[in-house]
């Protein structure tokens, strides 16, 4: 993708949307229920995704490559 040439408005639009999202992380880091409720369900997320993954190998036929603690 930055090989492809972008218009100054898309350039503008990500320059934005970056900012609204930086803004947010700080927002959200210095609130600790809202970081400690975020990270709880990223890790929720990710067991899930290490769930799936784990399906899939079986179907496909290859190991895991995800670790269990």
């Amino acid at each position: 993708m930055a090989n492809q040439k972008i218009s100054a408005d898309e350039r503008r639009w990500r320059a934005e949307a970056d900012a609204d999202t930086m803004a947010r992380y700080e927002e959200i880091m210095s609130d600790r229920a809202r970081r400690t409720a975020a990270v709880k369900m990223a890790q929720s997320k990710a067991a899930d995704l290490n769930k799936r993954a784990a399906a899939m190998n079986r179907v496909a036929g290859t190991k895991s490559q995800t670790r269990k603690k």
